[in-house]
């Protein structure tokens, strides 16, 4: 949640290890493209990503095909490879580093980031992922720098929210706008940075409440646990326990996505030294279930943004997010500010409500 000290290592974003990936962002390539000399773009995406969107003056080759294009690619000059999200480009970047493009580099966070940041025109449909038969839509709170999540099955008209907010006004609307019936309430983890807004949404809606069998809630709820699920029309969300940030943290799966909580946020994690957390649970969490998920899997996460700390990207990859042990136990355990005055209030009121 907040931020470590200014100069800690930062272990998930660039790696520190010989070789990594050199990554530049969204400003920084708007700038090149406005220069004398600028850079060539490579989507590697597939067709039906492209088809969606693409960056202007861009050139399409799809990762698969790479190794069958470099003779046409120019070796002395500066190729800025993207994908959506950023997992395939640092693959076709070190694909081209080692075979002799040094000047290869990948685009920080993706299309998706850039239009965030830089051309909002662009279409970034990871905000409202739809599917044939499935609907995801992120409802950011840029005031407090959270997250929550909007899943829906579009055919047979039903909805889970996750982490909602203290004002049920925009669940409320967004449900009555699309006519959606909505199944479930899930908390990811008892939260300690906001209040919380499942007791205003059940009671808006009559929705039941869903949160981890570990939780010392006091109000009505659904006990979720490692391996169940929780179905909204045809589609279920499985459920991961993660402690750590707190002991009963979940991490919430539909297809390839999940929905991390503090678990895994983009380029760090929620705070361990608070109320009941553990810097062993969290690695054994990350360790044991979400990094042996496949590395394409879609990381989308309870904060972003400058309150956090975080960049101003609302998802991201598991191959992106890639912790190393030594530098994790170095971030989560050295200078963090002190506990903020209102937690032990905040997380009373959200275990009571």
């Amino acid at each position: 949640m907040a931020a470590p000290a200014p100069g800690l290592p930062h272990p998930f974003f660039r790696p520190p290890r010989t070789g990594a990936v050199p990554l530049l962002g969204p400003r920084e390539l708007a700038h090149l493209l406005e220069g004398p000399t600028p850079p060539l773009l490579l989507d590697v995406r597939p067709l039906a990503e492209r088809a969606i969107a693409h960056l202007p003056r861009d050139r399409h080759v799809p990762l698969e095909s790479l190794p069958g294009s470099l003779g046409s690619l120019p070796r002395t000059e500066v190729l800025v490879a993207y994908d959506h999200l950023g997992f395939r480009a640092r693959s076709a970047v070190e694909f081209l580093q080692a075979r002799g493009f040094p000047l290869a580099a990948a685009l920080e966070g993706g299309l998706d980031e850039y239009a965030r940041v830089v051309d909002p025109a662009i279409a970034r449909y990871s905000e409202d992922a739809r599917g044939p038969d499935l609907v995801v839509r992120q409802i950011p709170r840029p005031e407090s720098g959270c997250l929550a999540y909007f899943l829906a099955d579009p055919v047979e008209r039903v909805a889970v929210i996750v982490d909602p907010g203290i004002d049920p006004r925009p669940y409320a609307a967004l449900l009555k706008e699309g006519a959606w019936r909505l199944a479930a309430i899930v908390e990811t983890h008892t939260h300690a940075d906001h209040l919380a807004g499942h007791a205003a949404l059940h009671a808006a809606t009559g929705a039941p409440i869903s949160v981890s069998h570990r939780s010392p809630a006091a109000y009505p709820h659904a006990p979720l646990e490692d391996g169940s699920s929780l179905a909204f029309g045809r589609e279920e969300i499985g459920v991961l326990e993660t402690p750590g940030h707190t002991r009963d943290h979940l991490t919430l799966r539909v297809r390839d996505k999940i929905f991390t909580g503090d678990t895994l946020l983009l380029g760090s994690c929620g705070r361990t030294d608070l109320g009941d957390g553990s810097p062993d649970l969290l690695w054994e969490s990350l360790e044991e279930k979400l990094l042996r998920l496949p590395p394409e899997t879609e990381v989308y996460p309870a904060h972003y943004g400058p309150r956090h700390a975080l960049p101003d990207r609302y998802v991201s990859t598991l191959g992106f997010e890639q912790p190393t042990r030594e530098a994790f136990v170095a971030y989560m355990t050295e200078g963090w500010p002190p506990k903020p005055t209102d937690f032990d209030t905040i997380v009373r009121a959200n275990l009571a409500r």
